[in-house]
Formats: structure tokens, sequence, C-alpha cells
């Protein structure tokens, strides 16, 4: 057991260091290519993506975290898992391109065929991407993971911040996307140093089909939910409204897609290896718990205060009409993100039908909210998530922490600080800003208001919640 929980803790360095060093390259080169690229490309984008997130979700098939849970791994079983996923990938890949026409029509975008047509030869790595990155996860090889996807991320910014600057709108964010996966197709398999051949012999694969098919059903309604609102406003909104919220979107969930993956690829493996063990893995899951709120509410709420100032400053005043809706999704993400952090407990408990009965609840209450609200436009389209978001995040966890038998007092009690004191940051700043309205030129004033929101909410817990606060400094499982 000590022996898992130092691996652990090795793995979250290792990768916590990469992709500290990943997102703060990338997070610059997308913001420069926001600025290089117009609201109407994003709205093409915007769509795109979402399209693509669904069939990646389909193309993985869960059929990856199978191969983690599976106690004694042979080769002949990972060469029947490749197997099936090849058959899965081309069947969506003949799918999407027979389909290209008809979504192009349905959105009345006629570029969509093409971009869609090109995108379907990510279907032809992605097989290799998956058992490769997930026989790596089972390792523990979070070191090699990490160095790889940090070298592909970065190539994959370098390539979009270019093809963008030559004027090749929306086209430079499609194939940087299918190059980063390239890029991950060849390093994946050069650190195993092994390329498994697929086998057509899928014996002894119904457990594993069963387990996947959960949790890729899973996947593609959480992909759902994620992208609803693009689904419901790409009716009611014409193409600048729709790239102007899709900005919006795309840079408050930004660092929740970042960091997301970078607990869930350590997390899972630890708590399937730790399963049996039901004190250690309460013990554990609390500890990530607070360490993630007491990092993500101030983060994302600090973000919402300063957005305008940091809007103008960056992406320019074109993109002023996304500060509002911006700042009223970034509220919500703090909820978002410690909802997700259930995910990776309840696959390795054996209870992939945990998210699934989530994200079901969470898609009716979100989509009856955000129907109602698009016709109004993309503020009330945002101010929807503050509605929904309270309901679904309540609603894990009472499902959540009785599979898990974690106290939900106990995680109620763990979020309350944080929240607190960031909401205090968020209307202190919200104050001074109001005071000085546009007295002072923005990049002092979005200085003033970092180095002032950062120190109320260290004041506060400092003096409130001195234990939460040093055992967040120390950062230890």
């Amino acid at each position: 057991m000590d022996n898992i929980i130092a691996r652990s803790r090795t793995a979250f360095r290792w990768t916590l260091t990469f992709r500290v060093m990943s997102q703060i390259f990338t997070w610059f080169a997308s913001l420069f290519v926001i600025r290089l690229l117009t609201p109407a490309d994003y709205g093409i984008i915007a769509i795109v993506e979402t399209v693509s997130m669904l069939t990646l979700q389909l193309a993985s098939a869960g059929l990856g975290n199978a191969l983690i849970r599976q106690d004694n791994l042979s080769t002949t079983f990972i060469r029947k898992i490749l197997g099936l996923l090849i058959v899965f990938n081309l069947t969506l890949a003949t799918l999407q391109f027979a389909l290209a026409q008809q979504i192009a029509l349905f959105y009345a975008q006629p570029e969509l065929e093409i971009v869609l047509k090109v995108m379907t030869v990510g279907f032809l790595l992605s097989p290799w991407v998956i058992v490769a990155s997930n026989l790596l996860a089972k390792e523990m090889n979070f070191k090699s993971r990490s160095k790889i996807d940090f070298i592909a991320s970065v190539c994959g910014s370098i390539s979009a911040l270019a093809m963008a600057y030559l004027g090749m709108g929306y086209w430079s964010l499609i194939l940087a996307n299918l190059a980063v996966l390239f890029f991950r197709f060849i390093g994946y398999n050069i650190e195993l140093k092994k390329i498994y051949w697929p086998s057509i012999n899928f014996s002894g694969t119904s457990d594993a089909i069963k387990f996947g098919a959960t949790l890729a059903a899973t996947g593609i309604l959480f992909t759902v939910f994620m992208k609803v609102d693009i689904l419901i406003a790409g009716q009611f909104l014409e193409q600048n409204q729709l790239g102007i919220y899709a900005v919006a979107l795309h840079i408050a969930l930004l660092p929740m897609a970042k960091a997301m993956p970078l607990i869930n690829e350590v997390a899972y493996p630890m708590y399937a290896a730790i399963r049996k063990d039901e004190k250690e893995y309460v013990r554990i899951f609390c500890y990530i718990f607070r360490i993630t709120t007491i990092y993500s509410f101030p983060l994302f709420y600090g973000i919402a205060a300063v957005a305008e100032d940091a809007v103008m400053l960056i992406l320019g005043d074109k993109w002023l009409a996304a500060v509002l809706p911006l700042q009223l999704i970034l509220l919500t993400i703090p909820l978002r993100l410690v909802t997700n952090l259930f995910t990776p407990l309840m696959k390795a408990l054996g209870y992939p039908s945990t998210g699934l009965i989530h994200v079901c609840f969470s898609i009716i209450v979100t989509v009856i909210i955000i129907y109602l609200s698009a016709p109004y436009g993309i503020n009330a389209i945002a101010a929807s998530w503050l509605i929904s978001t309270p309901f679904f995040f309540l609603f894990a966890l009472m499902l959540c922490t009785k599979r898990s038998k974690i106290p939900f007092k106990k995680l109620v009690v763990a979020l309350s600080p944080p929240l607190l004191a960031s909401f205090i940051m968020l209307a202190a700043i919200t104050a001074f800003n109001g005071y000085f309205d546009d007295a002072l030129p923005h990049w002092l004033n979005l200085i003033i208001t970092v180095i002032m929101g950062a120190l109320i909410y260290i004041m506060i817990m400092w003096l409130g919640f001195r234990n939460r606060f040093k055992e967040a400094i120390q950062f230890r499982i």
C-alpha cells in the first residue's frame, strides 16, 4: 500500500510539473490565436469541437479504462482490445464522413462538411493512442507520458499560432489538433518500445465491453452536457454571437479541461489499486477534495473578477461582449470541477453507472433551463448555468457519498471556507472596480486587483482557516 501511495505521489509530481509547463505555454498561445481569429471562425470551431468530442468518446468506447482495471493483463487481451477499438473507430470514421454534409446543412454552415471529413483522419490513429496511453497509466509511468503530452501540446500550439498568423482561420486549430494526436501516437508507442497488432478474436472481452460501454455512454452524455449550450445556442444565435459565446465558454473551461486530466489520470489507477481499503481511499479522496476546493474557488472567482481588464488587454475590444458570459460561467466552474472528482473513484469501486445516472440528471436539468433562456441571448444562456449547476452538484454529492461511504457533511464542511473566502474576494474587487470606474489604465487596474485579490484570500484563509491553508501549502497525500 505504501508503495502505491509513493508511486502516486511521484505520478502527481511529474504530471503536475509538465502539465503546468505545458499549460503556461498553451494558454498564452491559445489567447494569441483567439486574438488572430474572428468570432465567425470560432462559430465554426465550436460546432466542430462538439461533434469531434462526441465521436472521440465513442472512439475510446471506455475500453482503455478496462485495461487499467484488468488484474492479470496479457498481450492477448491487449491485442483483442486494440482490435475492438479499430472496429469502432473505422465505423465512426465512415459514419462521420457520410454524415458530414447533413451536419453542415443542419447548422447552415457549408464549411463544416470538408472540416468534418478531414477530421476523420484522427480515427486511424486513436486505437493505438488509447491503448498505449492506458498501458503507461497502468504502469504509473506518468513521468514519460507527461513529457510526451508536453511536447505534443507545445508542438500543437506552435502549429496553431503559426497557421493563425498566416491567415488560415479555423483551419489553424483543426489541423493543430490532428498534429497533437499524431505526436502522441509516435511518443506513446516509442515509450512502450512495442507496437501491438490487433486481434479479431474477441472471446473473453464481454466484461470489458460491458464495463467500457457504460463508461462510453457516460462519456458521450457528459460531452453532450458540456456542449449542450452550444448545441442549443446554435439554433438561436447568429454566427458571430455564437462565436463570442464559444470563446467565453472556451476560456472559462480551459483551466478545468486541463486540470481534470491531471487529477483523474493519476487518481484512477491509484484508486483501482487501493479500492479494497475503504479507510485509505476515503482519506485520500477527502484530501484531494480539500486541496481542489482551496485552489479552484479563488482561481475561478479571481479570473471572473478581473475578466474585463484581462479581455481588453489580451484579446482586444472586439471580444468585449464575451466578458459578462465569461464571468457568469466562471462562477460555476469550481462546483463542476469538484463534481468530476468522483468519476475515477466510482470507476475504481466498480460503480461506472454512477456517472451515467448523474450525467442524465444533469442533462435534463440543464437542457430545460438553457432552452428557456437561449432566445434571450448569450448573457441569459451563461446565467442559466448559475441555476443548473447547484442542482446537479448536490445530486452528485448525495449519490456518490452514499456509494463510496464518504460522509456527505464532511465534504460540505470542506467546501465552505474557500467558497466564503473567494466570494468576499470577488465582492471586494468588484467594489474596487466600481469605485474607480475605468479611471485607471487596464494594465494597472489588472495588476492591482490581482494582488489585492490574492492578499484578501490568503488573509481570510490564514486568519480563519489556518490548518486548511497549511495543508494546501504542504500538498502531500
